[in-house]
């Protein structure tokens, strides 16, 4: 979150007309949020019951043939997820219940709250809920089953802070929360990312046990039920980030696909309470849009994308209409403005590709296989606003056989999407992390697991207590991307991607059925530069850098048995990300050096310029540590994105770019830039220390050489410094 000061400079650099447009626009916030408030702390937020409705059922369920590979893991999943047991941003395996005793984060650690016993007229929900909601909130929950034990939606099961349920969503605490509470647990949580699993599962047992099959079912309902029952509307933590409400909404009308394709049939109280939910998450996402028009980035897409699934699913109306189109309208602008011609994030963070990349994939197949009926209903719209000067600029383009008309370029875009995970992938299958890693998903299908050993644990979760874990648990691999490259693939047809993805195909599959086998246009070849700069430019870099005095210059060397490092070497470049990447068939390199985001201050990037990702036959020479935490560590997540965990050139006590300003704001005052990228290595240099600092990477048959050099202060010696544990994903570090 901005400072009040970075807030007020950046102010002052805007003209006028901007400034006061701004500012006109907050009061009307204010005024508009106001009125809400006041509504809301006098009556029920829940939408009043209309006409009964029910949801359209837009994606079918992959074959049995698809799914039978991954039925052992959907089941174990399926299993953790009516027991409760969640595995969540390094919480370990956790059964989240009212009144649980939570493991803490390092010496962070809350007491437990009270224990629920709840009965089915829903009395739990007293000192819970406020007054107005009471009763509706006790009506819904009296339609969950008998037995069925009610989840803690609120609170961060690793540290164990809890969030009242009663705090109208613009007054809960994002960033200002105590030391350890981490307010993504309880989000992460309520994106509900387990449902469309559940739902696979369910359509893998409806064949050979309906008795366990309907029990997937029943808790699929009771889930949706129990979340709806103790999150009224706009009051909460899950009510806070659009974002997250986008994400939840997909989640359960994609879970409600996969049920219904399967041939499960849910009784009409349910259709029509999931049907109301929907349509109160879609409402809230229209009016609380994350747009700015500066730095926009994953959370306005995660909110367009949200409302295209709400829309998309809900019966046609005037509101769910304008919500569609627009919905249409802003994730084929938001594809071009958050991503590079080249295909890389405008982020600067390799994790966050894989999330926006995701979400526009997911949108494009569900906006090509929307019926075409639904596409004609949109052309008697006209142009229309908002909230936070979000303007609908009128119906879709539709073709003349009536399917939706897709920009010129799109299809390219998205290849070049694809080809920079694929780019991105070491020789064990996990992209190289460059920038933050917050494991974030917009969907969670069967993905990559490992058996999870328990013995490892207190290495992994860096967890005072564990006992209660279970020796035989799935561990997901946040950083393999390669089922992402396979569900791109399903609009592009290639068959190069669909060798590089092989052993996913089920997430190409998904995607196919959610288009209704519609393809892109086939993508022109990509064009990326695979070099930089002139043979005499790096020449001169080294020459410099040996030419300084002996403190303000460095050498390392990285060799393996052998030679060959250079057999059947490759290059390629990603200028806009600031990537440069070097593969043979003993060798991975990628040297970050570029600028932080192309509109301003990075949010998501790191102190990384110069620093490097080598692999030697197979083996990790030099990785990136990755993220561990955000706000519940401040100290931890600057330690995390300062220079001093980066292989980069660096002088002691200075950074590149500060990290006092906020927690998810670097400006780039680096401006890295690279002077020679080729097949004889990388020379590039930065300013963020004021004096230049210059690194020189010399590839050699047998041996990789970084040169580093410093016009000003001393280098400090990077083995001198200690290696922070690396963090494979969010909340995990490993020993």
């Amino acid at each position: 979150m901005p400072s009040f000061r970075s807030t007020i400079a950046r102010a002052l650099k805007r003209p006028p007309h901007v400034v006061a447009s701004g500012i006109w626009n907050r009061l009307t916030r204010v005024r508009r949020e106001g009125r809400q408030r006041s509504r809301d702390l006098s009556v029920a937020s829940y939408l009043r019951d209309g006409a009964p409705q029910s949801l359209a059922c837009l994606a079918r369920v992959p074959s049995a043939a698809s799914l039978a590979p991954h039925a052992e893991t959907l089941f174990s999943l399926a299993r953790q997820a009516i027991a409760h047991e969640f595995d969540l941003l390094g919480s370990g395996p956790a059964v989240v219940r009212h009144g649980m005793r939570c493991r803490g984060l390092g010496q962070h650690r809350f007491p437990p709250g009270a224990e629920v016993h709840a009965a089915g007229d829903g009395a739990w929900l007293e000192p819970i809920v406020n007054p107005p909601n009471l009763a509706e909130s006790r009506r819904i929950w009296s339609l969950v089953d008998q037995g069925y034990a009610p989840i803690d939606w609120h609170i961060d099961f690793k540290s164990g802070f809890r969030w009242p349920v009663r705090t109208w969503y613009r007054d809960v605490p994002v960033y200002a929360n105590p030391r350890g509470a981490d307010i993504k647990l309880p989000w992460e949580l309520a994106r509900c990312q387990h449902l469309p699993r559940l739902a696979l599962a369910y359509s893998i047992a409806r064949e050979s046990n309906a008795q366990t099959a309907k029990s997937f079912a029943r808790e699929f309902r009771n889930q949706v039920l129990d979340f709806v029952s103790a999150n009224p509307p706009r009051y909460g933590v899950n009510w806070a980030c659009t974002m997250e409400v986008a994400i939840r909404a997909a989640n359960w009308v994609i879970a409600h696909d996969f049920f219904r394709a399967s041939g499960a049939a849910f009784d009409p109280e349910f259709e029509a309470l999931i049907a109301r939910s929907i349509r109160e998450h879609g409402l809230h996402i229209a009016t609380n849009l994350e747009w700015s028009d500066g730095l926009r980035g994953n959370h306005y897409l995660a909110d367009i994308c949200g409302l295209l699934f709400v829309a998309a699913h809900l019966p046609p109306d005037e509101s769910t209409d304008a919500w569609l189109a627009l919905a249409l309208q802003e994730l084929l602008r938001e594809v071009q403005y958050q991503f590079n011609p080249e295909g890389s994030n405008v982020e600067a963070s390799t994790s966050y590709h894989r999330l926006s990349g995701e979400m526009t994939v997911y949108c494009v197949a569900l906006a090509l296989g929307l019926p075409k009926e639904r596409l004609a209903g949109l052309q008697r719209l006209r142009r229309s606003r908002f909230p936070e000067r979000v303007v609908l600029d009128g119906p879709p383009a539709i073709s003349e056989s009536g399917e939706l008309d897709l920009p010129e370029g799109l299809c390219e875009r998205i290849a070049r999407i694809a080809e920079f995970t694929r780019d991105l992938t070491l020789p064990n299958g996990a992209i190289a992390q460059f920038g933050d890693n917050d494991s974030g998903r917009f969907f969670k299908l069967p993905g990559t697991f490992r058996r999870f050993d328990v013995r490892k644990a207190r290495d992994r979760y860096s967890v005072p207590d564990l006992s209660g874990l279970v020796a035989d648990y799935l561990d997901e691999d946040v950083l393999d991307h390669r089922h992402f490259v396979a569900a791109a693939n399903a609009l592009l047809g290639r068959d190069d991607l669909g060798r590089f993805a092989a052993g996913r195909e089920i997430d190409t599959e998904i995607i196919g059925l959610l288009s209704g086998g519609r393809r892109l246009p086939a993508a022109k070849p990509n064009a990326a530069p695979t070099g930089a700069g002139l043979q005499d430019d790096f020449e001169r870099m080294r020459e410099r850098i040996r030419g300084l005095p002996e403190k303000r210059r460095q050498r390392y060397e990285f060799t393996d048995r052998g030679r060959g490092l250079q057999d059947r070497l490759s290059t390629v470049v990603y200028p806009a990300f600031g990537l440069y990447i070097v593969r043979s068939e003993r060798l991975y390199l990628a040297i970050r050096c570029g600028r932080l985001h192309p509109r301003g201050a990075g949010a998501h990037a790191h102190n990384d310029q110069l620093a490097i990702e080598l692999w030697i036959d197979g083996q990790p020479f030099v990785t990136d540590p990755g993220t561990w935490v955000y706000t519940p560590l401040p100290d931890e997540r600057n330690r995390y994105r300062s220079a001093g965990a980066h292989f980069a050139p660096r002088i002691a006590g200075r950074e590149p770019s500060r990290l006092d300003e906020a927690l998810f704001v670097m400006r780039d005052s680096a401006h890295a830039r690279c002077v020679y990228f080729g097949r004889n290595g990388f020379a590039g240099e930065h300013v963020g220390f004021g004096a230049p600092v210059l690194r020189a990477i010399t590839l050699e048959a047998d041996r990789v050489i970084v040169e580093d050099g410093s016009l000003g202060e001393p280098l400090v010696r990077l083995e001198a410094t200690p290696r922070l544990p690396v963090s494979n994903k969010y909340g995990c570090q490993l020993a």
